[in-house]
């Protein structure tokens, strides 16, 4: 299985226990009810090493919420920073060495609906 592909199982298995969020895709969810993360889209790039193969995982996850304000999208990504924090093990033949959050940030409401962007950076090692 591709680095990548374990990664976002990974992911997708730390996010599903966010409290406050619906669901979490892997695309554009079209009948979602708010709050709920997308996954992706990410950017992989090699950081092997002479004692293996390794890779450099930029993510990003994004919060999509319906309500006004940006309280409730700020505890969101809160809660999806601590979850990624916790990151770790082996999925599918690659270990996860570490992750961490880039960045953060609140875009502008979209017919209603406001996005909160997490760009994480994720190191895996093949097991």
């Amino acid at each position: 299985m591709s680095a990548s592909l374990a990664v976002q199982q990974a992911l997708v298995a730390a996010l599903a226990g966010v409290p406050g969020v619906t669901a979490v895709h892997d695309g554009p969810a079209l009948d979602a009810a708010a709050p709920y993360l997308v996954v992706g889209p990410d950017l992989v790039g090699d950081a092997g090493h002479k004692s293996g193969a390794a890779h450099e995982h930029r993510v990003a996850v994004t919060a999509w919420d319906d309500r006004p304000g940006v309280a409730r999208l700020k505890q969101v990504l809160g809660a999806v920073e601590a979850a990624v924090a916790g990151l770790s093990g082996v999925w599918a033949g690659h270990r996860i060495v570490s992750a961490r959050l880039l960045r953060q940030s609140l875009g502008t409401p979209q017919d209603g609906w406001r996005p909160g962007l997490i760009e994480l950076r994720i190191i895996t090692e093949a097991v």
